[in-house]
């Protein structure tokens, strides 16, 4: 792939309804230029001294932010245009623009272009639709996002290679047209139907100008292209034509062995390609997720961990909804708030979201949410951890027959440190980096007054301090903090995910309602009638009230919001789990006609 692309070999422009003659003239205006995939073409602040259209190739626009982050503002391909704007206001550069694939641009210096705006009117009008165009979206705030055309699919052991085709076939039951170039061609011709997508043989020894051309083309006809290969035949400077890659790992397999070496001196040679390149660890269904200990990637680059089924080699629904919503560059966050055994209603809610195919790419949790979100996020399925709760919150035996034993037992599994023993019969020592999504769990320092937000650490501890209910157990104090559950200060967290860049939220608040009584009192009962209510009972209701309102101020961060009614069911009465998980279920089956519409409309807008 060492062959230049000539001027010739280029795709044929069209300017916007410009004539051939006024396309001819701004053509012999115009300088050809070639740029590699990670050359800067302009940068942000810079004096601007000509403007670009792309011939052929892709360019990002980015804009650096206050924080040093970088936002991109755009993707332009064959026939779009830029730079413009400086040499109209005589000001610097308002972006940097980067090749993310080889590219050919026509670069027009500033006074031929002063020239061409004077003589074309037509010239001067498609600059100035453009223009208005960005400042129409600027103005109205419009949410842009721009999806990888190109992805690359970089497998690295037997197992890799028969999964890759999954990853594949989930975008194009998405209807979305997809392209394959790939080194083996009769693998994909024998595991995917030459109909479902189109399957073109990679043959870098054809030339590097046809394969582009193939490329640049491909992604004109399609939603997205998969450049499928082996790992020890990659190169810096075929990975430099893909806008994301994906570099699958097996779980069991030494990173250093399959990765790791070798990437360490693809970066060396492509520094770019760090923020590109993308680890997809692989696993068999299990509950025993991989140690980073044992894994260490010295590039520190991202990972998605994903688990996939040894019957037929596909990975799971939600894994692939991950990575699908990764490729259409789109973040979707779930919050899960606190409410006791309320929580419960959560795992129905969930149920339903699968069942639709609503999966999540982070989820928070406070309380008897962090128990959820950490048990779906180590892999467990919605009856799985409704048997879990079922198996271990209940009082044993005939305790369970007695009045308010439910209140007494959940007592005596906090002051004994009983929770805990629970909580690790399933999560064992699992870390919450280890888990197969991010997950946050939300407590409160009563020293500081303020949240502590868990991403990382021992799970299980992470969930006791989100859960440490102040009505049942003492602070655990740890690192100078004294722990209580989340709920005091963040009871619902979206505010957690908005602050982790989800784009999109959906929040379960579980104790939205009130129960109408307390104590057995109502607003209708006569003071004289009025029964006395306890210690424990007035404290666990301060709480219940104060979340309650706490709530309200998170959830604004939330783009839909659900509010299964559990106020019939006692805080602390884990012995009613199906019904608070039908409650949750029928809740979110009510809404789903909106609410799926809405998070598929979100993930699929351009």
């Amino acid at each position: 792939m060492n062959d230049q692309i000539a001027s010739n070999q280029v795709l044929p422009i069209e300017l916007g309804g410009l004539s051939n003659d006024d396309t001819q003239r701004i053509l012999a205006a115009a300088t050809h230029r070639t740029f590699k995939s990670g050359e800067k073409l302009i940068r942000q602040g810079e004096i601007g001294t000509s403007m670009f259209i792309i011939l052929f190739g892709r360019v990002r626009l980015s804009m650096l932010q206050e924080d040093g982050s970088e936002r991109v503002v755009n993707m332009l391909q064959h026939g779009d245009h830029f730079g413009e704007l400086s040499l109209l206001i005589g000001g610097r550069r308002a972006a940097t623009a980067t090749a993310v694939m080889d590219t050919t641009v026509l670069e027009i210096s500033k006074r031929d272009f002063y020239q061409l705006v004077k003589t074309l009117p037509e010239f001067s009008i498609k600059l100035s639709r453009t223009i208005g165009k960005w400042l129409l979206g600027a103005q109205t705030r419009k949410i842009v996002r721009h999806k990888h055309g190109i992805i690359g699919l970089v497998r690295t052991t037997e197992l890799t290679s028969l999964i890759a085709p999954s990853i594949v076939r989930f975008f194009a039951h998405k209807h979305k047209t997809i392209e394959i170039f790939t080194d083996r061609l009769s693998f994909w011709e024998l595991t995917a139907h030459k109909n479902f997508f189109s399957i073109h043989a990679l043959n870098p020894s054809h030339g590097k100008a046809k394969f582009l051309l193939e490329l640049v083309s491909a992604t004109k006809r399609c939603d997205h292209v998969f450049i499928d290969l082996y790992g020890g035949r990659v190169t810096a400077e075929l990975l430099l034509q893909c806008e994301r890659i994906w570099w699958l790992i097996e779980q069991n397999r030494p990173v250093k062995e399959a990765f790791a070496g070798q990437a360490e001196e693809l970066l060396q040679q492509q520094l770019e390609l760090k923020s590109r390149i993308q680890v997809v660890w692989i696993q068999p269904k299990s509950y025993n997720l991989a140690d980073n200990s044992l894994y260490v990637m010295p590039t520190h680059l991202e990972a998605v961990r994903c688990i996939y089924s040894a019957h037929n080699y596909e990975m799971r629904s939600a894994d692939l909804a991950r990575l699908y919503h990764i490729a259409r560059d789109v973040h979707m966050g779930l919050a899960l708030g606190g409410g006791g055994a309320h929580g419960l209603a959560h795992i129905g809610v969930i149920s339903a979201f699968e069942e639709h195919g609503l999966y999540f790419d982070r989820v928070a949790g406070t309380s008897a949410g962090a128990i959820i979100a950490v048990g779906l996020g180590a892999g467990f399925n919605p009856k799985h951890l409704l048997s879990l709760f079922n198996n271990e919150m209940k009082p044993p035996g005939v305790m369970s027959a007695i009045p308010k034993m439910s209140q007494l037992y959940l007592w005596m599994l906090f002051r004994f440190g009983l929770i805990e023993q629970r909580l690790r019969k399933y999560l064992k020592d699992l870390r919450l980096e280890q888990l197969l999504l991010p997950v946050h769990t939300i407590s409160a320092d009563l020293i500081s007054g303020q949240a502590v937000i868990r991403s990382n650490g021992e799970a299980v501890n992470s969930v006791l301090e989100s859960i440490n209910y102040p009505v049942f157990g003492r602070p655990i104090w740890r690192n100078g903090l004294a722990l209580v559950d989340g709920g005091v200060l963040i009871n619902v967290p979206s505010s957690v995910l908005r602050k982790q860049h989800a784009d999109y939220i959906v929040a379960v608040d579980v104790g939205t309602k009130l129960h109408p009584t307390f104590g057995k009192n109502s607003a209708q009962t006569p003071e004289t009638e009025m029964q006395h209510v306890g210690y424990f009972s007035t404290l666990n209701r301060v709480l219940e009230v104060s979340s309650h309102e706490l709530a309200k101020l998170h959830m604004s961060e939330s783009d839909f919001l659900l509010t299964p009614d559990t106020s019939a069911f006692p805080f602390a009465d884990f012995m009613r789990g199906e019904q608070l998980f039908e409650i949750g279920y029928n809740a979110a089956q009510q809404v789903m006609p909106e609410l799926k519409q809405r998070y598929e409309r979100f993930v699929e807008m351009d």
